[in-house]
This record gives structure tokens, sequence and C-alpha cells, in this order.
């Protein structure tokens, strides 16, 4: 099988490398793309033949709301799951990334739901 990723063209003990990142999934990608928009030299290693293409490419594409994580349970998971997709629709925004809020409908199964919130 033949590689897709770029292969350096001169040794690498000939560049100066602050950083090495290993996986180059959504945290590897993200963690180098910081790094690099702030000066620094980033080697992003990866054993796939592609980027994204093992835990990162199981996501199922869906923005979560926050609506599962009890908030007396578990706080900072719910405020945080909240926070991080309004964060993502701004940044989406910022850069003309198209995306869909389609809403879900949600179903109490049973009188406690129905009561009070899901």
């Amino acid at each position: 099988m033949q590689s897709s990723m770029v292969r350096p063209t001169t040794p690498l003990r000939q560049h100066h490398i602050q950083t090495a990142i290993i996986g180059a999934g959504v945290i590897g990608l993200a963690v180098g793309r910081a790094l690099s928009k702030k000066g620094h030299e980033v080697l992003l290693l990866e054993q796939a033949t592609s980027i994204g293409s093992e835990t990162s490419s199981r996501n199922s594409e869906v923005i979560h709301a926050g609506i599962y994580y009890d908030r007396k349970v578990m706080p900072y998971k719910s405020k945080f799951c909240v926070e991080g997709k309004q964060l993502l629709y701004q940044y989406c925004t910022e850069r003309d990334i198209p995306f869909k809020q389609c809403g879900k409908l949600l179903v109490a199964t049973d009188a406690d739901q129905r009561d009070n919130g899901l």
C-alpha cells in the first residue's frame, strides 16, 4: 500500500522541531494548528496513511447540545458541552464552514422526565 502522506525532502535532523505531536486525529490536528499559529515548529506523526482516519473518523458528526448530562451529577461536563457547542458554531461561522442546526425532538419515556425535563 502506498502512503498518501507527505514525506520530508530533507532529513529531520536538519530541522529544529519544538513540538512533536503523536496522532493526526482531531485533537492532534487542533493542537498542532494552535501551536503552529503561535510560531512553533511542529512535527505531526501519524501511523495511518491519512489524517483523522482512526478514532476521529468514528465521530457521529453531531454537535451535541449537552442535554444528556445531568447538571447536578456532572456539572462540568454539562457546562463545557454547552459552551463548546457555542464556540464550535462561532468558529464555523467565522470561517464560512457550513453546518446545519437541525434540532432534535426529545420524547419523555416516563413521568419523571415529562414533569422534570429530560
